[in-house]
């Protein structure tokens, strides 16, 4: 590329190579392909590291020699990952998604189209692939209900992989960071405490092609939970923390019962999510302890689990 792109992608990699090939050969059919700069990054280490691991790397590697590969550092975290990638990012704007997404035909197109606007943070929906298992649906739901179709305008969240920023506006904000990584929750609040709006804009999106674990419905969201309330809370005194404990323990029945509204008002896969209840409400007490503990507590070795 012999100008700076219009559009930087930065996907974080975590899961089966085999799921991160669909994700980068969606980008490489973009028609404004030559107009984008895609940022992979990947710990290598984190299932195993062994020779199959190493070989499948290589084979990735050559396949999409045209990206720009980087070797997170091991353990790393999605946050901690993104923040590295970041830093190699040259575009005007940026975009985060990671690799169990497959983005629209067009998305790179409708992003670029989107920014032409006066918003720092545009996002699109996050829809469900065809999934057999209960176990997948529920952590769909858990993770992404909210930001199923439809999706659109002025909202009060936007998904971490289906969301895109102005770069500059980005980089800025974060100069003042501390947390060492991109985590898309903090960084909106600021947006928004800042005058900035989020936006969902209804003309790009992914689908999710993820096949889960049982540790996505107990393990996951334990530390996901435990480190955002650490991460929120964490400068005030016990005192001050001490409300939010009681919150955390009625938390799950509010979950459930918010994710049930959106899913209904969505008016798309209710059969499903209530067939998968059980699996919901493990999710949302599995969440809901982490923030109690991080609360109480602290992160903990939470904050080295966020993926």
């Amino acid at each position: 590329m012999t100008e700076s792109p219009s559009l930087s992608v930065i996907v974080v990699s975590f899961n089966q190579p085999s799921v991160l090939r669909q994700c980068l050969s969606a980008f490489n059919a973009q028609s404004e392909r030559n107009k984008i700069e895609i940022v992979v990054i990947r710990d290598w280490t984190a299932r195993g590291g062994g020779k199959s691991e190493q070989a499948e790397a290589t084979r990735l590697k050559s396949e999409f020699s045209q990206f720009d590969w980087i070797d997170a550092p091991p353990g790393s975290t999605v946050p901690a990952m993104r923040k590295l990638a970041l830093a190699r990012c040259t575009g005007a704007l940026v975009g985060f998604t990671e690799d169990d997404c497959v983005v629209s035909s067009d998305w790179c197109a409708k992003v670029i189209e989107a920014h032409k606007s006066e918003n720092v943070a545009i996002g699109g929906s996050v829809e469900p692939s065809d999934y057999r298992r209960n176990l997948d649906w529920a952590v769909f739901f858990c993770e992404y209900a909210r930001f199923m179709r439809p999706f659109a305008g002025i909202v009060p969240a936007l998904p971490g992989n289906n969301i895109t920023y102005k770069s500059e506006s980005l980089k800025k904000l974060l100069e003042t960071d501390s947390s060492g990584g991109v985590y898309e929750v903090f960084v909106n609040g600021e947006l928004q405490k800042s005058g900035h709006e989020l936006k969902a804009d209804p003309s790009f999106s992914v689908r999710n092609i993820n096949s889960w674990k049982l540790t996505n419905l107990v393990d996951v969201p334990f530390h996901h939970g435990r480190g955002f309330a650490a991460m929120r809370l964490m400068s005030k005194p016990l005192v001050e923390r001490l409300p939010f404990l009681g919150i955390a323990m009625v938390l799950p029945a509010v979950q459930v019962m918010r994710m049930s509204r959106q899913v209904l008002a969505k008016r798309s896969h209710a059969g499903k999510f209530f067939q998968c209840l059980p699996q919901v409400g493990l999710f949302c007490v599995s969440w809901s302890v982490g923030e109690f503990v991080g609360y109480l507590l602290g992160p903990g070795g939470s904050l080295k689990q966020w993926r």
